[in-house]
């Protein structure tokens, strides 16, 4: 695992399981690839593509293959956090966008910050 936010999680206890594990029924989890986390989940039949694949929306125009990922984590295994432990998540997926030049989620992060 790279990363902080894989940190962060791995200091909660929190750890990823072989992908090869992870439910194909259609629930939501979060996949680790190379360039950090992928809430997504398994789809039959996505629109507009050649088969089943992970999709990170139910009208996804794009998805993944297993080989994508290097493991995933089940959301519904999270343990409740009180806000430091919530404070450094967030600090660390902010790191963690900054490091990778994921200019999508900075945009959504300002996005948020202006609407308060």
């Amino acid at each position: 695992m790279s990363g902080r936010v894989e940190t962060v999680l791995r200091k909660m206890g929190q750890s990823l399981r072989p992908i090869s594990e992870a439910p194909k029924d259609g629930r939501w989890i979060l996949a680790k690839s190379a360039e950090g986390l992928v809430v997504c989940h398994w789809d039959l039949d996505p629109a507009g593509l050649a088969g089943p694949t992970w999709t990170e929306a139910n009208d996804a125009a794009r998805g993944y293959l297993d080989e994508y990922f290097e493991g995933w984590i089940d959301p519904a295994e999270l343990k409740l956090w009180d806000y430091a432990t919530l404070a450094d998540l967030l600090i660390a997926f902010v790191d963690d966008a900054r490091a990778f030049g994921d200019e999508r989620a900075l945009r959504i992060l300002k996005a948020r910050a202006k609407a308060e």
